[in-house]
């Protein structure tokens, strides 16, 4: 019977185990500090502006990155744009360009002057070798270079003697002045067709310039802008410096609106 333990002692052997394993895990004391405790008892209000002030903090710089953030988007909204018009109007002047040139070289296949028709029937009536002189003795003109409107030629006398029989006086030298005509009609049917051309394309001529001065007004703004060039002396405009009035000159302004108030007053009644 001495080897069985009762229920009291099993009970009482399971609490002192438990304060055994408390004792060995255990914390050996705890100590508070009273100024950080005072400082988080009464410190409620104080971290709540602190929070506050960070929330607000932290809104300012969201708004700021915020407009940053448009800025560039109006920024590259508007370099598109102005790449978009001077495309456009690079691609409207070679249009009209090219077709300004087709124009000028169907003019030189239709019209090719005076002197290119004799210098045509000399060479026919030459024959495939060309000596420079005719028949007469006279020396032939050269070919006339496209796209020359005026030019000066010499005729020369190679052989006087083939004007022997003839009682006219005749001289060495003959410079003759050439111009080229332009045809008033083919001018009239470009101008026309160009019209009709920009029409389709929903281009309005008569703003042409103002639209390209416009163009230009922004070219150079922008790069101002991207620091490209510099702002020009007519571009900055003086502001007005600000001054306070002084006694005398308040009194004298208020006197004259009070005379000007029974000008009024007068001529009301009046």
């Amino acid at each position: 019977m001495s080897g069985r333990r009762s229920n009291r002692e099993i009970l009482t052997g399971g609490k002192k185990y438990i304060q055994k394993q408390g004792k060995k895990f255990g914390v050996d004391e705890v100590v508070f500090d009273k100024d950080s405790r005072q400082d988080y008892l009464t410190g409620f209000h104080k971290r709540k502006v602190q929070r506050q002030k960070k929330a607000q903090v932290y809104i300012k710089e969201q708004e700021r990155l915020a407009r940053i953030e448009e800025r560039k988007r109006i920024r590259d909204e508007r370099k598109q744009d102005l790449q978009e018009q001077l495309t456009k109007f690079n691609e409207t002047v070679k249009e009209i360009t090219h077709y300004m040139e087709s124009g000028d070289e169907e003019e030189d296949d239709s019209w090719d002057g005076f002197k290119d028709d004799l210098s045509v029937n000399k060479d026919s009536e030459n024959g495939p070798e060309d000596s420079g002189v005719d028949d007469k003795g006279i020396a032939k003109a050269k070919p006339v270079p496209r796209g020359i409107l005026r030019h000066e030629e010499v005729y020369k006398i190679e052989d006087p003697t083939s004007f022997a029989e003839t009682d006219a006086v005749i001289d060495e030298d003959t410079t003759v002045t050439v111009e080229s005509m332009d045809n008033p009609m083919m001018a009239s049917i470009q101008q026309i067709s160009l019209e009709a051309k920009a029409k389709a394309n929903f281009v309005d001529l008569s703003k042409a310039d103002e639209i390209l001065d416009q163009s230009i007004k922004r070219a150079q703004n922008y790069a101002v802008i991207t620091g490209a060039a510099k702002p020009s002396h007519k571009d900055k405009v003086k502001r007005k410096k600000f001054r306070y009035l002084t006694k005398t000159e308040r009194r004298d302004n208020n006197s004259k609106q009070k005379l000007k108030k029974l000008k009024s007053r007068k001529r009301a009644l009046d």
